[in-house]
Formats: structure tokens, sequence, C-alpha cells
């Protein structure tokens, strides 16, 4: 067993000095609780504005880094249950990775690890309030910037060392590669191929490990990472995120995920609430302590009011998110907007939005609300479309102030879930609370009425 870990680390360390990073970023042995050290350095995060689908919040940028542990695992089903007594995942399997829990989950798992391993908690929780003490060595979520050093290993490609993307190497939807939105309906790029959608999440030390020896940086579920979502701190060391705001960060796609949304670049956020099923984490350690104090608060928190004033509106191409609308409607008796494209699309649905899609494009629409102040809450429904949502429904909220409404969110779909849709509505409407959403498939079974009508209470809408 010992030859073999010294040949790992020796090829390990090879394959680094191939890879031309700077001279100190090395992995060293472990710290007695199965972490790897990565020694820091300064590294260009973000992607050029050249990279195909790059978003405007990817800014690149220098990032210096101190050494840092890290597990090279994602938190597994066994692990989180014999920390907190309770295993909430969807899926099911001891070496699994953990799913379904909350950015609150994940640091209260660290500060419970720490202490069963006699080592000083870093954060400390006063309602929605959380502070980081810097200088404590007990275990804590990775930074945005830690995380994005570590899954880069110094590569400055797309993904990993590739600018493409297959299932035999990560687990995410083989069916929507990098770039299949133009080559969907012809092939435009022979590099573009479909592969294999496991519909799961596969064990943590499943697949190859990248340069670092990581397992499913990429794909498999989203890890939660410490900062808040915000615009990135340029030529930074060790940043830690903005001290405020409303969504946390989590990265590198999930199993259900498109290739574009799998980038090492590529951001995604959601109100730190949220328990998909595409959520997990990994954990990390200080390699020496920092002395820093980071203080996060919301930036703001609306409150549901004891009898909101609610609005639907929805956009519906085939019925299935109109046939939800209408049940919400004659269950609450709340006023109902349908939102109505100037030239709607017609003919395949994913053919011909997706030059809109690929262009971020957000073609008029014929719907105004005029009175929009004299609501609390909108219940904003769509089908999801290339993982996210419709440009129709885009153009609404670029034409309607929802700042200080309460956003919750009900989705059709065919199969993948809500896609990053709550991501970029999150992103588009930075002074909304955007609540836990709601997501059914295709027309939504017998069952949809009672199903949306537990969203209400969950949400608080209702009593």
């Amino acid at each position: 067993m010992k030859n073999n870990f010294c040949k790992l680390l020796f090829l390990l360390l090879s394959v680094f000095l191939s890879s031309g990073m700077t001279a100190g970023t090395i992995i060293a042995a472990g710290n007695g609780d199965g972490l790897i050290l990565l020694e820091g350095g300064t590294f260009t995060m973000g992607a050029p504005e050249t990279e195909r689908q790059h978003q405007a919040d990817e800014v690149r940028h220098q990032v210096t880094i101190s050494p840092f542990y890290i597990d090279p695992y994602e938190v597994t089903q066994a692990d989180y249950l014999a920390v907190t007594g309770e295993n909430p995942s969807y899926f099911h399997g001891d070496r699994l990775p953990v799913d379904s829990v909350s950015w609150y989950d994940a640091i209260n798992y660290c500060n419970l690890l720490s202490v069963q391993n006699g080592l000083t908690p870093v954060y400390s929780i006063d309602g929605s309030n959380v502070t980081w003490d810097r200088s404590a060595n007990g275990f804590r979520l990775l930074t945005e910037a830690e995380w994005e050093y570590a899954v880069r290993a110094g590569s400055d490609a797309i993904f990993y060392e590739k600018n493409q993307i297959h299932s035999d190497d990560i687990n995410f939807h083989g069916s929507y590669p990098y770039l299949v939105e133009e080559n969907y309906s012809r092939t435009i790029d022979s590099n573009v191929k479909t592969s294999r959608y496991r519909g799961t999440t596969i064990d943590v030390d499943s697949l190859a490990p990248n340069a670092f020896g990581l397992y499913n940086m990429l794909g498999n579920v989203s890890e939660w990472v410490w900062d808040y979502y915000g615009e990135y701190e340029l030529n930074a060391a060790d940043p830690a995120g903005p001290l405020t705001g409303t969504l946390r960060v989590n990265r590198g796609g999930s199993y259900i995920d498109f290739g574009k949304h799998l980038r090492m670049a590529y951001r995604s956020a959601t109100t730190p609430i949220d328990t998909d099923r595409n959520l997990g984490f990994r954990i990390a350690r200080n390699a020496e302590p920092l002395d820093q104090i980071v203080e996060t608060k919301p930036a703001f928190e609306i409150p549901m009011p004891d009898d909101p004033r609610i609005l639907i509106v929805y956009y519906s191409y085939s019925g299935n998110t109109r046939k939800a609308a209408n049940i919400l409607k004659d269950y609450l008796g709340a006023d109902l907007e349908e939102i109505v494209m100037e030239d709607p699309y017609r003919g395949n649905i994913y053919d011909v939005s997706q030059a809109d899609t690929m262009n971020d494009i957000h073609p008029p629409i014929l719907t105004k609300v005029d009175n929009i102040e004299d609501y609390d809450v909108i219940l904003l429904g769509y089908p999801t479309w290339w993982a996210t949502i419709p440009m129709p429904v885009m153009t609404f909220l670029d034409e309607t102030d929802l700042s200080g409404k309460i956003i919750c969110t009900f989705s059709s779909h065919g199969g993948t879930m809500f896609g990053d849709s709550i991501s970029d509505l999150s992103k588009a409407e930075p002074n909304a609370y955007i609540a836990p959403a709601f997501e059914f498939n295709y027309g939504g079974g017998n069952d949809l009425r009672d199903r949306l009508i537990n969203w209400l209470r969950e949400n608080e809408v209702i009593d």
C-alpha cells in the first residue's frame, strides 16, 4: 500500500511539472484526516471574453491563494450521517455525495466535524449572519477562489485539461454537451458529441481525478462554497467574497446540468436555504492561520406579509405551465398575467428558441404590468428551456421592477429540472428575494395541485 501511494504521489508530481505549474504549487501528503495539501500560489481566475458562452460575471483576474488542505472527495452520505445523525439526500448510497443540503447545512456540518475532531470551529452563526474566523483550525468550505484554483490545477482550459466534455470523464447531462445549442439540429462542430446521461449521482471516488488528485470537481453535485455572490475583488490575496449579499455561490455543476454549466469559470448562485437534489459540498482546512475575521450578513431580508398580495405571472408554450398557473389562480383567487410575445415562437421550440438563448436576445412582449407596486409576492411560472429561463420571461424581468418583491418560481420541464434558471433569475433580480422553487415534469401528474399547495405552505405564502 505504501509503495502504491508513493507511486501515485510521484505520478501526480510529474503531471504538475509537465503542466506548466508555477514553482511551489505541488501536492503533499495529507494531515491525518484524509485531506491533501495544495501549496497555493498565484493563478488566473475567470474566463476570457473569447471563451464561448462566457458570462459577464466571470471577469478574468489574478488571485493569490495561501496553502490549504482540501478533501479529494465530496462529502459522502455516510460521513454526513455519522456527523449529523441525518441523511437528507434524494439519492441513497454510503459513498454517494450527500445532496439536498443548504449552505447553512454545510457550514453546520463543518462546525460539528471540527468539534468531533477536537478542532476549533471556524463559523459563528447568529440567525442568518455568519462570521468566519480565518485563524481557526477547524473544517470549513472552500472560498470561491480556492475552489477555482483547485479545479483548474494549473490548466487554462475550459474543463480540466480539455475544451470539450464527455460523460466518461464527468458525471453531467451528457445529452447536452458544451455548445450543443448550436449543434442541436445539425452538426456544425464535430467535436460536440452527446454522451451518457446517468440521471443520478455516482460514488465520490468514481471517474478520474483532476491533476491535483481531486475527484468530481466538475459534475456529480454542485458544491457550495463560502462566498456571497457578487463582483470579484480584482488582484486580491485570499479573497472571501462580498460581506453582504442574498445569494451564496455553488460551483462545478452537477449530474443534471448541461455542459455549459460545468465550465471551470462558470458561477452559479442561489439562496443559501435552497436544498435542491443537485447541491452538495466539499470541505477544507487552513494549512496556516490567517489573521482575519470575516463577518457576513444578508444585504436585505424580505419577510412574508401576513396577508400577501399575490400576482401570478407565467409564460407557456405547450400549456404545461399554463395548467399550473390556473391551478394557483383557482386556489388563491390571485390576479393572473400571461407573458405574450409580440412575435410568438412557432414550431419545434428547442429549435426556434435556440438563437435567442444563445445570443441572450430578449424578444419584445405585449404584456405590461403597470401596477406592480400593488403586489408583495410574484408567482413566476415558465418552462425550463436550454437549462434556463425562456427569453420572453427575461424581457418581462427587464421591463418590470421587482425590487423588494418575493419571487416564487414554478417551472415545467422535460427532465432537466430547473437547469440553472434559478441562478439566472437570481442574478437578474438582485434586489428581490428568490424563494425556494417548484419544478414538475411535463404536465405534472394527478397530484400537481396538492404539490403546488404544499410548496405555497413551505414558502409561507399560505398558512
